[in-house]
């Protein structure tokens, strides 16, 4: 008795899964048959694709209708939540010196609303960083002259200059990091 309830359970599971499913992918399907057909009617007149329809084999209620625009909602929020946010919420910055050589693993000290986080820039010298969060971003590395940029100051491209260490470093490394004579 008990393991035809549990397989009664996942039946149930199955059937509202496929129903769930319908009611996502059939609208996106059309949509993107809409999209071909309004590409392929630019070059031949006349042309049209048949829809896909759900099974009207029960009527629809609507709790049906709700459950529907709740799931479409909830899928596009979490869409934007993923994709779009990141690239609105952050920016990315370059630290670069006065010579134009970009900054590798520079230290820096991000100043935000919530307090300061420690971060280095990557091989490249960028650094992503929160758009609206950000006071005041300081370079903290002994290589590089310690300068910091207020808010406003900030832009995509920021110059730092360099220590007697840091350029002495960036001569060791230009030497010894030379391509392999052929």
């Amino acid at each position: 008795m008990i393991l035809d309830a549990i397989i009664g359970l996942f039946i149930a599971l199955a059937s509202a899964l496929a129903a769930s499913v319908a009611v996502i992918f059939v609208p996106l399907i059309n949509l993107a048959a809409l999209g071909v057909e309004a590409v392929i009617g630019l070059f031949v007149s006349g042309f049209s694709l048949g829809r896909i329809r759900r099974d009207k084999d029960e009527a629809k209620s609507t709790g049906s209708v709700i459950v529907s625009i709740v799931t479409l909602l909830l899928i596009l929020g979490a869409i934007t939540y993923f994709f779009v946010a990141p690239v609105v919420m952050n920016r990315q910055v370059t630290l670069v010196a006065e010579d134009g050589h970009s900054l590798p693993y520079a230290a820096l000290m991000i100043h935000t609303d919530s307090g300061t986080q420690h971060q280095r820039t990557d091989k490249a010298g960028n650094i992503v960083i929160p758009r609206f969060a950000t006071n005041a971003i300081t370079v903290k590395d002994p290589r590089y002259v310690e300068r910091t940029w207020a808010k406003s100051e900030i832009e995509p491209e920021l110059v730092v200059g360099r220590t007697v260490l840091g350029a002495s470093l960036d001569t060791l490394a230009d030497k010894l990091l030379k391509p392999a004579q052929e």
